[in-house]
């Protein structure tokens, strides 16, 4: 993945360009690097947009369909999990500190959501999901605050298919005890 630069967000440094959001979090058995939250292109153009997106410092590789749709599910659950663990704290919470101190909050909700994914639309993510989900969240979520705003809702609440008891829980305790989504049926 990476960021696109938005007013007065910090994104893009000083060259105000979109920055590569992927990190390397170790070696495979075959001492190959294995990376979290890399960009992926697919279709008839993806060579052209991956070197475009390399031109620019940004990794990217150049997917099947399958692998692309399974990256993009990986990343709802990335920002529903992260976002809404952490939006039900007491006090302002970002994506590192979930990943650090709810990792047993987040982990149990990121397979609910998976199992469901698994079952309704017939998609199953790739072995180590998990820990790619967790590592970008250490190393790239740092005074990123989670939220919940009432756009995300829809985002976060009728994307994934199957009764999800936990994100249910955790949508209604937002919105009863912390006063987000006002104006929202959960």
């Amino acid at each position: 993945g990476f960021s696109t630069p938005a007013p007065g967000t910090g994104l893009g440094g000083a060259t105000k360009k979109p920055e590569d959001l992927s990190c390397m979090i170790g070696h495979d058995t075959r001492g190959e690097e294995k990376w979290a939250g890399e960009s992926q292109s697919c279709g008839k153009w993806n060579a052209a947009v991956a070197s475009r997106l390399d031109d620019n410092g940004i990794r990217c590789k150049t997917v099947f369909y399958r692998e692309w749709r399974r990256a993009m599910w990986e990343r709802a659950v990335f920002d529903c999990v992260f976002n809404i663990v952490g939006c039900v704290r007491e006090e302002k919470t970002d994506i590192a500190d979930v990943a650090m101190f709810y990792e047993l909050e987040a982990s149990d909700m990121m397979w609910e959501l998976v199992n469901n994914l698994r079952g309704g639309l017939a998609v199953t993510l790739i072995y180590g999901f998990e820990d790619r989900l967790f590592s970008i969240a250490e190393m790239r979520g740092k005074d990123d605050i989670c939220e919940l705003p009432v756009e995300m809702f829809d985002y976060s609440q009728n994307v994934f298919p199957g009764t999800n008891l936990m994100l249910k829980e955790y949508l209604n305790y937002a919105k009863d005890k912390c006063g987000l989504l006002q104006g929202v049926d959960v």
